[in-house]
Protein backbone atom coordinates (compact mmCIF):
# COMPACT_ATOMS: atom_id res chain seq x y z
CA UNK A 1 0.00 0.00 0.00
CA UNK A 2 1.52 3.21 -1.14
CA UNK A 3 1.10 5.96 1.65
CA UNK A 4 2.19 9.55 0.62
CA UNK A 5 0.65 12.20 2.44
CA UNK A 6 1.47 13.21 6.24
CA UNK A 7 -2.40 12.74 6.45
CA UNK A 8 -2.37 9.30 4.99
CA UNK A 9 0.72 8.37 7.54
CA UNK A 10 -1.13 9.84 10.49
CA UNK A 11 -4.40 8.31 9.67
CA UNK A 12 -2.73 4.70 8.54
CA UNK A 13 -0.83 5.04 12.04
CA UNK A 14 -4.11 5.28 14.02
CA UNK A 15 -5.73 2.56 12.03
CA UNK A 16 -2.94 0.43 12.85
CA UNK A 17 -2.67 1.46 17.08
CA UNK A 18 -6.73 1.37 17.18
CA UNK A 19 -6.79 -2.15 15.28
CA UNK A 20 -3.96 -3.93 17.29
CA UNK A 21 -5.46 -2.16 20.78
CA UNK A 22 -8.40 -4.05 19.97
CA UNK A 23 -7.38 -7.11 19.54
CA UNK A 24 -5.27 -6.23 22.72
CA UNK A 25 -9.00 -5.86 24.29
CA UNK A 26 -9.72 -8.79 22.93
CA UNK A 27 -7.24 -10.52 23.67
CA UNK A 28 -7.95 -9.52 27.51
CA UNK A 29 -11.52 -10.04 27.35
CA UNK A 30 -10.44 -13.98 26.83
CA UNK A 31 -7.94 -14.42 29.03
CA UNK A 32 -10.41 -12.81 32.02
CA UNK A 33 -13.12 -15.75 31.26
CA UNK A 34 -10.33 -18.66 31.29
CA UNK A 35 -12.06 -20.00 33.79
CA UNK A 36 -15.91 -19.62 33.21
CA UNK A 37 -18.24 -22.69 33.55
CA UNK A 38 -20.80 -20.79 31.94
CA UNK A 39 -19.17 -20.41 28.59
CA UNK A 40 -18.51 -23.87 26.53
CA UNK A 41 -14.65 -25.07 26.63
CA UNK A 42 -14.93 -25.40 22.71
CA UNK A 43 -16.45 -22.05 22.05
CA UNK A 44 -13.67 -20.61 23.91
CA UNK A 45 -10.43 -22.39 22.40
CA UNK A 46 -12.23 -21.58 19.05
CA UNK A 47 -12.94 -17.80 20.09
CA UNK A 48 -9.11 -17.64 21.48
CA UNK A 49 -7.39 -19.24 18.48
CA UNK A 50 -9.42 -16.94 15.76
CA UNK A 51 -8.69 -13.83 17.80
CA UNK A 52 -5.07 -14.86 18.19
CA UNK A 53 -3.80 -15.93 14.94
CA UNK A 54 -6.72 -13.42 12.98
CA UNK A 55 -5.33 -10.59 14.75
CA UNK A 56 -1.51 -11.81 13.78
CA UNK A 57 -1.94 -12.08 10.10
CA UNK A 58 -4.17 -9.07 9.58
CA UNK A 59 -2.05 -6.78 11.48
CA UNK A 60 1.16 -8.42 9.38
CA UNK A 61 -0.34 -7.91 5.95
CA UNK A 62 -1.49 -4.38 6.39
CA UNK A 63 0.99 -2.29 5.16
CA UNK A 64 1.87 -4.33 2.45
CA UNK A 65 -1.29 -4.01 1.35
CA UNK A 66 -4.46 -1.56 2.49
CA UNK A 67 -5.84 -2.36 5.77
CA UNK A 68 -9.24 -3.82 4.31
CA UNK A 69 -7.76 -5.92 2.55
CA UNK A 70 -5.44 -7.23 5.65
CA UNK A 71 -8.50 -7.94 7.27
CA UNK A 72 -10.53 -9.96 4.21
CA UNK A 73 -7.56 -11.51 3.15
CA UNK A 74 -6.85 -12.97 7.04
CA UNK A 75 -10.51 -14.05 7.89
CA UNK A 76 -10.21 -17.28 5.44
CA UNK A 77 -6.68 -18.20 6.74
CA UNK A 78 -8.01 -17.77 10.45
CA UNK A 79 -11.09 -19.56 10.52
CA UNK A 80 -9.38 -22.70 8.57
CA UNK A 81 -6.73 -22.67 11.44
CA UNK A 82 -9.62 -22.32 14.28
CA UNK A 83 -11.22 -25.58 12.38
CA UNK A 84 -8.11 -27.28 12.29
CA UNK A 85 -7.63 -26.35 16.23
CA UNK A 86 -10.94 -27.19 17.24
CA UNK A 87 -10.24 -30.53 15.88
CA UNK A 88 -7.41 -30.93 17.71
CA UNK A 89 -9.17 -29.36 21.36
CA UNK A 90 -11.89 -32.31 20.52
CA UNK A 91 -8.78 -35.08 21.83
CA UNK A 92 -9.28 -33.47 25.12
CA UNK A 93 -12.20 -33.92 27.88
CA UNK A 94 -11.71 -30.28 28.10
CA UNK A 95 -10.77 -28.91 24.99
CA UNK A 96 -9.03 -26.11 26.53
CA UNK A 97 -6.64 -28.38 27.75
CA UNK A 98 -5.35 -28.12 24.36
CA UNK A 99 -4.01 -24.43 25.46
CA UNK A 100 -1.43 -25.85 27.80
CA UNK A 101 0.16 -28.44 25.92
CA UNK A 102 3.60 -26.43 24.38
CA UNK A 103 3.47 -28.77 21.59
CA UNK A 104 0.35 -28.43 19.94
CA UNK A 105 0.81 -24.52 20.52
CA UNK A 106 4.27 -24.95 18.90
CA UNK A 107 2.69 -26.71 15.61
CA UNK A 108 -0.17 -23.64 15.35
CA UNK A 109 2.14 -20.98 15.64
CA UNK A 110 4.36 -22.91 13.30
CA UNK A 111 1.19 -22.82 10.77
CA UNK A 112 0.71 -19.41 11.14
CA UNK A 113 4.21 -18.06 10.50
CA UNK A 114 4.67 -20.57 7.58
CA UNK A 115 1.58 -19.54 6.02
CA UNK A 116 2.01 -15.93 6.27
CA UNK A 117 4.54 -14.97 3.59
CA UNK A 118 2.55 -17.27 0.83
CA UNK A 119 -0.94 -15.31 1.84
CA UNK A 120 0.85 -12.07 1.32
CA UNK A 121 2.18 -13.02 -1.72
CA UNK A 122 -1.25 -14.35 -3.25
CA UNK A 123 -2.81 -11.16 -2.14
CA UNK A 124 -0.23 -8.58 -3.92
CA UNK A 125 0.70 -10.71 -6.85
CA UNK A 126 -1.81 -14.44 -7.37
CA UNK A 127 -0.19 -15.46 -9.99
CA UNK A 128 3.61 -15.71 -8.58
CA UNK A 129 2.15 -16.94 -4.99
CA UNK A 130 5.13 -19.62 -5.16
CA UNK A 131 7.67 -17.54 -6.65
CA UNK A 132 10.23 -17.47 -4.30
CA UNK A 133 12.01 -14.07 -4.54
CA UNK A 134 8.35 -12.58 -3.55
CA UNK A 135 8.14 -14.92 -0.59
CA UNK A 136 12.07 -14.53 0.73
CA UNK A 137 11.31 -10.78 0.47
CA UNK A 138 7.58 -10.98 2.12
CA UNK A 139 8.76 -13.28 4.82
CA UNK A 140 12.63 -11.04 6.19
CA UNK A 141 10.35 -7.88 5.89
CA UNK A 142 7.77 -9.57 8.42
CA UNK A 143 10.39 -10.47 10.22
CA UNK A 144 11.91 -7.39 10.53
CA UNK A 145 8.55 -5.51 11.19
CA UNK A 146 8.05 -7.69 13.80
CA UNK A 147 11.26 -8.02 15.56
CA UNK A 148 11.11 -3.98 15.72
CA UNK A 149 7.83 -3.25 16.36
CA UNK A 150 8.07 -5.78 19.38
CA UNK A 151 11.74 -4.11 20.24
CA UNK A 152 9.60 -0.83 20.52
CA UNK A 153 7.03 -1.90 22.70
CA UNK A 154 10.13 -3.43 25.17
CA UNK A 155 10.92 -0.18 25.17
CA UNK A 156 7.86 1.39 25.82
CA UNK A 157 7.51 -0.43 29.02
CA UNK A 158 10.67 0.13 30.32
CA UNK A 159 9.82 4.01 29.76
CA UNK A 160 7.03 3.63 31.17
CA UNK A 161 8.08 1.98 34.45
CA UNK A 162 10.94 4.47 35.07
CA UNK A 163 8.38 7.20 34.61
CA UNK A 164 6.04 5.78 36.81
CA UNK A 165 9.13 5.42 39.47
CA UNK A 166 10.00 9.08 38.67
CA UNK A 167 6.25 10.56 39.23
CA UNK A 168 5.74 8.15 42.85
CA UNK A 169 8.56 10.74 43.92
CA UNK A 170 6.18 12.96 43.44
CA UNK A 171 3.21 11.41 44.72
CA UNK A 172 1.71 11.48 40.74
CA UNK A 173 -0.06 7.87 40.15
CA UNK A 174 -1.60 8.15 36.97
CA UNK A 175 1.17 5.69 35.18
CA UNK A 176 1.00 3.59 38.43
CA UNK A 177 -3.06 3.37 37.71
CA UNK A 178 -2.78 2.46 34.42
CA UNK A 179 0.13 -0.20 35.18
CA UNK A 180 -2.53 -2.00 37.53
CA UNK A 181 -5.23 -2.30 34.93
CA UNK A 182 -5.18 -5.21 33.32
CA UNK A 183 -7.17 -3.94 30.17
CA UNK A 184 -5.17 -0.64 29.58
CA UNK A 185 -1.75 -3.19 29.89
CA UNK A 186 -3.23 -5.13 27.01
CA UNK A 187 -4.67 -2.36 24.97
CA UNK A 188 -1.42 0.03 25.38
CA UNK A 189 0.85 -2.99 24.52
CA UNK A 190 -1.45 -3.76 21.35
CA UNK A 191 -1.42 -0.10 20.64
CA UNK A 192 2.33 0.33 20.65
CA UNK A 193 2.79 -2.56 18.60
CA UNK A 194 0.41 -1.42 15.81
CA UNK A 195 2.30 1.79 15.74
CA UNK A 196 5.49 0.11 15.55
CA UNK A 197 4.41 -1.95 12.37
CA UNK A 198 2.85 0.88 11.05
CA UNK A 199 6.31 3.01 11.00
CA UNK A 200 8.52 0.48 10.33
CA UNK A 201 5.99 -0.25 6.88
CA UNK A 202 6.99 3.58 6.32
CA UNK A 203 10.14 3.44 6.71
CA UNK A 204 10.57 0.13 4.57
CA UNK A 205 13.55 1.26 2.58
CA UNK A 206 15.89 2.36 5.72
CA UNK A 207 15.01 -0.71 7.53
CA UNK A 208 15.15 -3.09 4.91
CA UNK A 209 16.27 -6.58 5.75
CA UNK A 210 18.86 -6.20 3.29
CA UNK A 211 21.28 -5.20 6.47
CA UNK A 212 20.40 -7.84 8.55
CA UNK A 213 21.02 -10.16 5.34
CA UNK A 214 24.53 -9.28 4.68
CA UNK A 215 25.70 -9.82 8.30
CA UNK A 216 23.98 -13.03 8.50
CA UNK A 217 26.35 -13.97 5.27
CA UNK A 218 29.18 -13.21 7.01
CA UNK A 219 28.60 -15.86 9.68
CA UNK A 220 28.84 -18.80 7.16
CA UNK A 221 32.73 -19.32 7.47
CA UNK A 222 32.08 -18.94 11.07
CA UNK A 223 29.61 -21.92 11.34
CA UNK A 224 31.08 -23.96 8.42
CA UNK A 225 34.64 -23.79 10.82
CA UNK A 226 32.55 -25.19 14.02
CA UNK A 227 30.38 -27.53 12.44
CA UNK A 228 33.97 -29.21 10.70
CA UNK A 229 35.68 -29.12 13.65
CA UNK A 230 32.52 -30.79 15.68
CA UNK A 231 32.21 -33.52 13.13
CA UNK A 232 36.02 -34.26 13.07
CA UNK A 233 36.11 -34.50 16.82
CA UNK A 234 33.34 -37.52 16.96
CA UNK A 235 35.59 -39.97 15.99
CA UNK A 236 37.79 -39.05 18.15
CA UNK A 237 35.43 -38.55 21.33
CA UNK A 238 33.35 -41.15 20.48
CA UNK A 239 29.30 -41.01 19.67
CA UNK A 240 28.75 -42.71 23.45
CA UNK A 241 29.47 -39.18 25.06
CA UNK A 242 27.86 -37.27 22.30
CA UNK A 243 24.37 -39.21 22.47
CA UNK A 244 24.46 -38.96 26.52
CA UNK A 245 21.93 -36.27 27.13
CA UNK A 246 18.48 -35.72 25.23
CA UNK A 247 19.91 -31.65 24.83
CA UNK A 248 22.56 -33.42 22.22
CA UNK A 249 19.41 -33.64 20.24
CA UNK A 250 18.04 -30.29 20.41
CA UNK A 251 21.50 -28.30 19.94
CA UNK A 252 22.32 -30.40 16.88
CA UNK A 253 18.62 -29.63 15.25
CA UNK A 254 19.30 -25.93 16.74
CA UNK A 255 22.71 -25.60 14.79
CA UNK A 256 21.27 -27.60 11.81
CA UNK A 257 18.59 -24.85 11.77
CA UNK A 258 20.93 -22.41 11.92
CA UNK A 259 22.80 -23.41 8.89
CA UNK A 260 19.97 -23.55 7.00
CA UNK A 261 18.99 -19.79 8.13
CA UNK A 262 22.57 -19.09 6.66
CA UNK A 263 22.91 -20.55 3.69
CA UNK A 264 19.45 -19.09 2.72
CA UNK A 265 20.44 -15.55 3.75
CA UNK A 266 23.49 -16.16 1.52
CA UNK A 267 21.78 -17.21 -1.62
CA UNK A 268 19.15 -14.09 -1.06
CA UNK A 269 16.00 -13.53 -3.12
CA UNK A 270 17.76 -14.86 -6.46
CA UNK A 271 21.22 -15.06 -8.16
CA UNK A 272 21.87 -11.69 -8.76
CA UNK A 273 21.66 -10.22 -4.95
CA UNK A 274 22.99 -13.43 -3.78
CA UNK A 275 26.40 -13.86 -2.31
CA UNK A 276 29.64 -12.88 -4.97
CA UNK A 277 32.50 -13.27 -3.12
CA UNK A 278 34.05 -16.45 -4.05
CA UNK A 279 35.20 -17.34 -0.54
CA UNK A 280 31.73 -17.20 1.25
CA UNK A 281 29.97 -18.54 -2.19
CA UNK A 282 32.46 -21.75 -1.41
CA UNK A 283 31.77 -21.75 2.09
CA UNK A 284 27.60 -21.34 1.71
CA UNK A 285 28.06 -24.08 -0.77
CA UNK A 286 30.47 -26.34 1.60
CA UNK A 287 27.54 -25.98 4.55
CA UNK A 288 25.27 -27.40 2.01
CA UNK A 289 27.09 -30.26 1.49
CA UNK A 290 27.74 -30.71 5.22
CA UNK A 291 24.14 -30.15 6.28
CA UNK A 292 22.90 -33.66 6.12
CA UNK A 293 25.71 -34.94 8.58
CA UNK A 294 23.95 -32.61 11.22
CA UNK A 295 20.67 -33.69 10.78
CA UNK A 296 21.47 -37.60 10.47
CA UNK A 297 23.36 -37.51 13.80
CA UNK A 298 19.93 -35.04 15.39
CA UNK A 299 17.63 -37.90 13.76
CA UNK A 300 19.90 -40.70 15.67
CA UNK A 301 20.04 -38.68 18.91
CA UNK A 302 15.90 -38.98 19.01
CA UNK A 303 15.87 -42.35 18.02
CA UNK A 304 17.98 -43.28 20.77
CA UNK A 305 15.69 -42.32 23.28
CA UNK A 306 12.49 -43.02 21.58
CA UNK A 307 14.07 -46.16 21.64
CA UNK A 308 14.95 -45.81 25.21
CA UNK A 309 11.94 -44.42 26.55
CA UNK A 310 9.10 -45.02 23.98
CA UNK A 311 7.00 -42.26 22.09
CA UNK A 312 5.46 -38.86 23.93
CA UNK A 313 4.31 -35.85 21.64
CA UNK A 314 7.60 -34.01 22.80
CA UNK A 315 9.95 -36.80 21.00
CA UNK A 316 7.22 -36.85 17.97
CA UNK A 317 7.73 -33.47 17.40
CA UNK A 318 11.77 -33.80 17.25
CA UNK A 319 11.76 -36.61 14.97
CA UNK A 320 9.58 -34.44 12.94
CA UNK A 321 11.43 -31.68 12.59
CA UNK A 322 15.11 -34.09 12.91
CA UNK A 323 12.86 -35.25 9.53
CA UNK A 324 12.30 -32.13 8.46
CA UNK A 325 15.97 -31.36 8.56
CA UNK A 326 16.91 -34.66 6.88
CA UNK A 327 14.45 -33.65 4.18
CA UNK A 328 16.16 -30.13 3.78
CA UNK A 329 19.98 -31.55 4.68
CA UNK A 330 19.71 -33.99 1.60
CA UNK A 331 17.95 -31.79 -0.70
CA UNK A 332 20.85 -29.38 0.01
CA UNK A 333 23.30 -31.49 -0.61
CA UNK A 334 22.35 -33.08 -3.72
CA UNK A 335 21.35 -29.85 -5.40
CA UNK A 336 25.17 -28.09 -4.32
CA UNK A 337 26.47 -31.69 -5.76
CA UNK A 338 24.96 -31.16 -9.13
CA UNK A 339 27.29 -28.28 -9.87
CA UNK A 340 25.66 -25.26 -12.05
CA UNK A 341 22.75 -23.94 -11.33
CA UNK A 342 22.89 -25.22 -7.46
CA UNK A 343 21.60 -22.19 -5.75
CA UNK A 344 18.45 -22.03 -7.75
CA UNK A 345 18.06 -25.64 -6.81
CA UNK A 346 18.29 -24.86 -3.10
CA UNK A 347 15.78 -21.89 -3.39
CA UNK A 348 13.09 -24.15 -4.89
CA UNK A 349 13.45 -26.45 -2.37
CA UNK A 350 12.66 -24.26 -0.05
CA UNK A 351 9.59 -23.41 -1.27
CA UNK A 352 8.73 -27.25 -1.50
CA UNK A 353 9.64 -28.05 2.16
CA UNK A 354 7.68 -24.81 3.06
CA UNK A 355 4.52 -25.81 1.36
CA UNK A 356 5.31 -29.37 3.28
CA UNK A 357 5.81 -27.93 6.37
CA UNK A 358 2.25 -26.14 6.28
CA UNK A 359 0.78 -29.68 4.88
CA UNK A 360 2.04 -31.81 7.53
CA UNK A 361 1.32 -28.89 10.39
CA UNK A 362 -2.23 -29.47 9.01
CA UNK A 363 -2.20 -33.07 9.51
CA UNK A 364 -1.16 -32.46 13.15
CA UNK A 365 -4.02 -31.39 13.68
CA UNK A 366 -6.10 -34.17 12.36
CA UNK A 367 -7.00 -37.74 13.47
CA UNK A 368 -4.42 -38.42 11.02
CA UNK A 369 -1.11 -37.67 13.04
CA UNK A 370 -3.10 -37.78 16.65
CA UNK A 371 0.27 -37.58 18.76
CA UNK A 372 -1.51 -38.13 21.98
CA UNK A 373 -2.67 -41.54 20.66
CA UNK A 374 0.60 -42.60 19.29
CA UNK A 375 2.42 -41.97 22.30
CA UNK A 376 -0.04 -43.90 24.21
CA UNK A 377 0.19 -47.00 22.42
CA UNK A 378 3.87 -46.54 22.23
CA UNK A 379 4.13 -46.66 25.85
CA UNK A 380 1.05 -49.59 26.54
CA UNK A 381 3.46 -51.39 24.01
CA UNK A 382 6.44 -51.31 25.75
CA UNK A 383 4.78 -52.22 29.26
CA UNK A 384 3.23 -55.29 27.70
CA UNK A 385 6.43 -56.51 26.37
CA UNK A 386 8.76 -55.65 29.38
CA UNK A 387 10.93 -53.34 28.08
CA UNK A 388 9.34 -50.90 30.36
CA UNK A 389 8.88 -50.93 34.24
CA UNK A 390 5.82 -49.51 35.97
CA UNK A 391 8.30 -46.75 36.76
CA UNK A 392 9.12 -46.03 33.00
CA UNK A 393 5.80 -45.44 32.32
CA UNK A 394 4.08 -41.65 31.49
CA UNK A 395 1.38 -42.04 33.45
CA UNK A 396 1.10 -39.26 34.87
CA UNK A 397 1.19 -37.56 31.22
CA UNK A 398 -2.00 -39.90 30.14
CA UNK A 399 -3.78 -38.85 33.24
CA UNK A 400 -3.65 -35.64 32.65
CA UNK A 401 -2.05 -34.08 29.07
CA UNK A 402 -2.77 -37.15 26.23
CA UNK A 403 -6.35 -36.33 26.19
CA UNK A 404 -8.84 -38.91 25.77
CA UNK A 405 -6.50 -41.28 23.86
CA UNK A 406 -3.99 -41.01 27.40
CA UNK A 407 -7.40 -42.20 29.81
CA UNK A 408 -7.82 -45.15 27.28
CA UNK A 409 -4.38 -46.05 27.97
CA UNK A 410 -4.66 -46.02 31.60
CA UNK A 411 -8.52 -48.02 31.35
CA UNK A 412 -6.45 -50.89 29.19
CA UNK A 413 -3.39 -50.48 31.49
CA UNK A 414 -5.81 -51.68 34.61
CA UNK A 415 -7.24 -54.31 32.66
CA UNK A 416 -4.08 -56.20 32.58
CA UNK A 417 -4.69 -58.18 35.41
CA UNK A 418 -2.32 -61.27 34.85
CA UNK A 419 0.60 -58.42 35.19
CA UNK A 420 2.25 -59.87 38.40
CA UNK A 421 2.53 -56.04 39.01
CA UNK A 422 -1.04 -55.81 38.91
CA UNK A 423 -1.91 -54.21 42.33
CA UNK A 424 0.91 -51.40 42.27
CA UNK A 425 0.13 -50.52 38.74
CA UNK A 426 -3.73 -49.89 39.90
CA UNK A 427 -2.45 -48.09 42.86
CA UNK A 428 -0.20 -46.09 41.01
CA UNK A 429 -3.20 -45.74 38.31
CA UNK A 430 -4.88 -44.26 41.16
CA UNK A 431 -2.33 -42.05 42.74
CA UNK A 432 -1.90 -40.24 39.59
CA UNK A 433 -5.10 -39.46 38.52
CA UNK A 434 -5.85 -37.49 41.96
CA UNK A 435 -2.49 -35.62 41.86
CA UNK A 436 -2.06 -32.90 39.39
CA UNK A 437 1.04 -31.59 39.99
CA UNK A 438 3.94 -34.38 38.38
CA UNK A 439 6.51 -33.02 40.83
CA UNK A 440 4.65 -33.55 43.68
CA UNK A 441 3.33 -37.18 42.46
CA UNK A 442 7.00 -38.00 42.23
CA UNK A 443 7.73 -37.06 45.31
CA UNK A 444 4.73 -39.72 46.83
CA UNK A 445 6.40 -42.21 44.67
CA UNK A 446 9.78 -41.78 46.09
CA UNK A 447 8.86 -41.32 49.83
CA UNK A 448 6.80 -44.96 49.52
CA UNK A 449 9.81 -46.66 47.80
CA UNK A 450 12.49 -45.30 50.07
CA UNK A 451 12.59 -47.85 52.23
CA UNK A 452 13.11 -50.71 50.03
CA UNK A 453 15.43 -48.99 47.44
CA UNK A 454 17.86 -47.88 50.36
CA UNK A 455 17.84 -51.48 51.37
CA UNK A 456 18.49 -52.86 48.58
CA UNK A 457 21.13 -50.43 48.02
CA UNK A 458 22.92 -51.16 51.10
CA UNK A 459 22.78 -54.65 49.81
CA UNK A 460 23.91 -53.79 46.23
CA UNK A 461 26.48 -50.99 46.69
CA UNK A 462 30.23 -52.24 47.40
CA UNK A 463 32.10 -49.74 49.91
CA UNK A 464 35.66 -48.95 49.70
CA UNK A 465 38.49 -49.07 51.32
CA UNK A 466 38.56 -52.25 52.76
CA UNK A 467 36.53 -52.13 56.13
CA UNK A 468 34.36 -49.26 55.66
CA UNK A 469 31.10 -49.58 56.04
CA UNK A 470 27.59 -47.90 54.92
CA UNK A 471 24.01 -47.59 57.13
CA UNK A 472 20.34 -48.26 56.13
CA UNK A 473 19.89 -44.48 57.58
CA UNK A 474 22.58 -43.12 55.65
CA UNK A 475 20.96 -44.51 52.18
CA UNK A 476 17.62 -43.47 53.66
CA UNK A 477 18.99 -39.53 54.16
CA UNK A 478 19.79 -39.50 50.44
CA UNK A 479 17.51 -37.10 47.92
CA UNK A 480 15.54 -39.28 45.81
CA UNK A 481 17.11 -38.98 42.60
CA UNK A 482 20.27 -39.83 43.83
CA UNK A 483 18.82 -42.64 45.39
CA UNK A 484 17.23 -43.51 41.52
CA UNK A 485 20.12 -43.13 39.99
CA UNK A 486 23.06 -44.79 42.11
CA UNK A 487 20.60 -47.98 42.37
CA UNK A 488 19.84 -48.22 38.42
CA UNK A 489 23.87 -48.05 38.23
CA UNK A 490 24.29 -51.40 40.82
CA UNK A 491 21.43 -53.36 38.96
CA UNK A 492 23.87 -52.45 35.49
CA UNK A 493 26.94 -55.09 35.23
CA UNK A 494 30.51 -54.30 34.25
CA UNK A 495 32.27 -56.47 31.76
CA UNK A 496 32.82 -58.96 34.71
CA UNK A 497 29.53 -59.47 36.06
CA UNK A 498 30.01 -57.12 39.32
CA UNK A 499 27.77 -54.17 40.01
CA UNK A 500 28.23 -50.73 38.49
CA UNK A 501 28.71 -48.74 41.49
CA UNK A 502 31.05 -48.14 44.30
CA UNK A 503 30.68 -45.89 47.00
CA UNK A 504 34.57 -45.03 48.34
CA UNK A 505 34.97 -43.11 51.69
CA UNK A 506 37.34 -40.08 52.56
CA UNK A 507 37.93 -37.16 53.56
CA UNK A 508 37.55 -35.36 50.39
CA UNK A 509 36.24 -32.21 51.71
CA UNK A 510 38.02 -30.67 54.79
CA UNK A 511 34.82 -29.23 56.54
CA UNK A 512 33.16 -32.67 57.09
CA UNK A 513 34.39 -35.52 59.03
CA UNK A 514 35.88 -38.05 56.77
CA UNK A 515 33.41 -40.63 57.76
CA UNK A 516 30.59 -38.17 57.20
CA UNK A 517 31.55 -38.34 52.92
CA UNK A 518 32.15 -40.21 49.90
CA UNK A 519 32.70 -40.22 46.26
CA UNK A 520 29.97 -42.82 44.47
CA UNK A 521 31.41 -43.47 41.15
CA UNK A 522 28.51 -45.04 39.14
CA UNK A 523 27.15 -46.15 35.49
CA UNK A 524 24.69 -43.97 33.73
CA UNK A 525 22.31 -45.48 30.97
CA UNK A 526 24.87 -44.71 28.47
CA UNK A 527 26.99 -46.65 29.91
CA UNK A 528 29.68 -43.83 31.06
CA UNK A 529 31.03 -43.44 34.81
CA UNK A 530 29.76 -40.51 36.72
CA UNK A 531 31.20 -39.58 39.90
CA UNK A 532 28.84 -37.83 42.74
CA UNK A 533 30.85 -36.48 46.14
CA UNK A 534 27.86 -37.15 48.89
CA UNK A 535 28.27 -35.61 52.24
CA UNK A 536 26.02 -36.38 55.38
CA UNK A 537 25.10 -33.26 57.62
CA UNK A 538 22.32 -33.06 60.37
CA UNK A 539 19.99 -31.64 57.93
CA UNK A 540 20.58 -34.51 55.64
CA UNK A 541 22.79 -36.09 52.57
CA UNK A 542 23.39 -33.92 49.88
CA UNK A 543 25.27 -34.85 46.46
CA UNK A 544 27.12 -32.81 44.28
CA UNK A 545 28.96 -33.58 41.42
CA UNK A 546 32.71 -34.33 41.11
CA UNK A 547 35.09 -32.33 38.68
CA UNK A 548 38.60 -32.49 37.89
CA UNK A 549 40.94 -31.03 39.76
CA UNK A 550 42.82 -27.53 38.58
CA UNK A 551 40.55 -26.75 35.62
CA UNK A 552 36.75 -27.46 37.34
CA UNK A 553 35.74 -29.55 34.37
CA UNK A 554 33.86 -32.13 33.92
CA UNK A 555 35.58 -35.35 34.09
CA UNK A 556 35.69 -38.01 31.43
CA UNK A 557 36.33 -41.27 33.53
CA UNK A 558 38.09 -43.79 32.38
CA UNK A 559 35.87 -47.24 30.80
CA UNK A 560 37.61 -49.09 34.10
CA UNK A 561 37.31 -46.37 36.87
CA UNK A 562 35.10 -48.78 38.64
CA UNK A 563 36.39 -51.66 38.55
CA UNK A 564 39.80 -49.84 39.97
CA UNK A 565 38.23 -48.54 42.56
CA UNK A 566 36.61 -52.22 43.53
CA UNK A 567 40.28 -53.69 43.18
CA UNK A 568 41.69 -50.80 45.49
CA UNK A 569 43.62 -49.37 42.95
CA UNK A 570 42.78 -45.74 43.80
CA UNK A 571 44.37 -43.09 45.71
CA UNK A 572 43.16 -40.20 48.27
CA UNK A 573 45.31 -37.35 48.46
CA UNK A 574 45.87 -33.72 49.12
CA UNK A 575 44.85 -31.48 45.98
CA UNK A 576 44.33 -28.35 47.85
CA UNK A 577 41.30 -30.57 49.18
CA UNK A 578 41.82 -34.35 49.24
CA UNK A 579 41.32 -35.85 45.79
CA UNK A 580 40.23 -39.14 44.68
CA UNK A 581 43.31 -40.35 42.17
CA UNK A 582 42.24 -42.74 39.15
CA UNK A 583 44.35 -43.33 36.72
CA UNK A 584 45.44 -40.13 37.25
CA UNK A 585 42.81 -38.03 36.99
CA UNK A 586 42.51 -36.06 40.58
CA UNK A 587 38.55 -35.97 41.27
CA UNK A 588 37.37 -32.86 43.65
CA UNK A 589 33.99 -32.15 45.10
CA UNK A 590 32.46 -29.36 43.16
CA UNK A 591 32.20 -26.35 44.76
Amino acid sequence: MDIRTDAQIAAHRLVMASLAALAGLALWALVEQWDNPALPAAAYLAAFTFTASFSTMALALAGPVSVRAALSGALAPAILLTALVSLAGARHAVATSFLDDPVMLSVAGILVLFATPFLLVWMTERAEWASYARLFDATWRMVVRYTVALAFVAVFWLLAFLGNALLKLVDVTVIDVVLRTDWARYMASGAILGLGLAVVHELRETLSPYLLLRLLRLLVPAVLAIVGVFLLAIPLRGFGQLFGEFSAAGTLMAVAIAAITLVSAALDRDDSAAVRTRGLRLATRALALILPLLAVLAVWAVLLRVRQYGLTPDRILALAVSAFLLAYGACYCGAALLGKGWMARIRKVNVGMALLVLLVGALWMTPVLNVYRLSAQSQLARYESGAASLDQLALWQMAHEWGKAGQAALVQLEAMRERPDHADLVARIEMVRSEPNPFQLERLVQQGKAPNRAAELLDLMPVRPAGATMTLGRFLEVPDYGLDAWLQACNRALPDGRAGCVLVQGGFAPVVAEEDQAVVIYLDGDGQSRADHVVWLEEGASISTMVQSGTGDWPALPDTAIADALDGRFDIRPSGQKALVLEGLELVPAR
